[in-house]
């Protein structure tokens, strides 16, 4: 399991010397300037004749003392809390990356990674989604008329290039200071990799390494169950299986902003030892702010036996048959993106 992220959010610095420790109650103190104006207020009627007091100046101090007085205690009130405060154990992280090109050719490619995680004192919970969509438009142009007057017209094609989208929730429970048992079940749909959609449910335990405010390492291993719809099925492969599951964990701290991780998750069919399937992230991250940050992550999709999709037959003058086979597509997927981070 991936642990609470590293980028984009530094720690709170310490109190300095001299601030009020946050158990010890805070104090309010009446300005001097205030005290010295309340008490000649308070002497002068004394000393003189009541004909010579200053009514309007002495009731003028009076206000502003009592003001300073009642406002100075509920600006302590208001730190008080605030310094007592403990962190929430919700933590969110956003990713989002956008590029867009237009003119002569048109493409648009949208991210988004979100990551939602909760402290527990038994265990984590977490809950992923991801998002990439890319659009490419072809113009066609063509001239009607003659060649000494004619018209420019213009067809405009957009094709979705890639599509991809996946979600998962999972749960860890300790077991002890380094092992770990844990669940989790995801849902994934790449149409141009061949598949509507992919369900996978895991159980299984893990255990880690570590090195406090340095890295840590997290390997695991899970028994799974595959549901599987192809856009083209092929009659020869099953759509539901059992599996083996195998992952790794590591994040590194590089510097004070900067951080690596790496997460590797490896699918195999226990049916057909041959279908094996990897989702292999590396990502590197630097600190803008104590909630922000650029993320620069190299994804590879891996799938030894890839699903088929169906394409026409031609013979061999480039004539059409009518009919159309199953052939299988790409064994690997690859995708490198920069997005800001924000935490929260």
């Amino acid at each position: 399991m991936e642990g609470p992220p590293q980028g984009g959010r530094g720690s709170s610095p310490g109190p300095f010397r001299g601030d009020p420790s946050p158990g010890r109650p805070v104090r309010a103190r009446l300005p001097l300037f205030m005290t010295r104006s309340l008490l000649t207020a308070m002497i002068a009627p004394m000393r003189r004749p009541p004909a010579c007091a200053s009514a309007p100046a002495t009731r003028v101090l009076l206000v502003t003392a009592a003001a300073a007085v009642l406002l100075a205690p509920m600006e302590a009130r208001a730190q008080g809390p605030a310094l007592a405060e403990s962190p929430s154990p919700w933590q969110n992280q956003t990713e989002f990356s956008l590029l867009t090109t237009g003119g002569n050719s048109s493409t648009s490619t949208v991210g988004l990674r979100n990551t939602l995680r909760r402290a527990l004192e038994t265990g984590d919970l977490r809950f992923d989604l991801s998002v990439l969509r890319t659009d490419a438009s072809r113009i066609e142009r063509r001239a009607v008329g003659t060649p000494e007057s004619f018209r420019v017209e213009k067809d405009t094609d957009t094709e979705r290039t890639a599509e991809r989208y996946a979600a998962q929730g999972r749960y860890d429970r300790n077991l002890s200071e380094r092992t770990f048992a844990y669940g989790s079940t995801g849902w994934e749909r790449n149409t141009p990799a061949g598949f509507n959609y992919r369900s996978v449910t895991a159980l299984g335990a893990g255990t880690r390494f570590e090195r406090p405010d340095a890295w840590e390492t997290r390997v695991g291993a899970a028994l799974t169950y595959t549901f599987q719809e192809d856009v083209d099925p092929d009659p020869t492969r099953d759509d539901s299986f059992a599996g083996l599951r195998g992952t790794l964990d590591h994040r590194h701290r590089l510097t004070t902003g900067t951080r690596l991780e790496v997460k590797w998750v490896v699918d195999a069919n226990a049916q057909e030892w041959n279908d094996v399937r990897g989702n292999l992230s590396q990502s590197v991250s630097s600190s803008l702010s104590d909630r922000l940050a650029l993320k620069t992550t190299l994804q590879f999709l891996v799938d030894n036996e890839p699903p088929s999709r169906r394409i026409p037959l031609v013979d061999a003058g480039g004539e059409p048959t009518g009919t159309t086979v199953l052939t299988p597509l790409g064994k690997v997927d690859r995708s490198l993106s920069i997005a800001l981070v924000v935490t929260l």
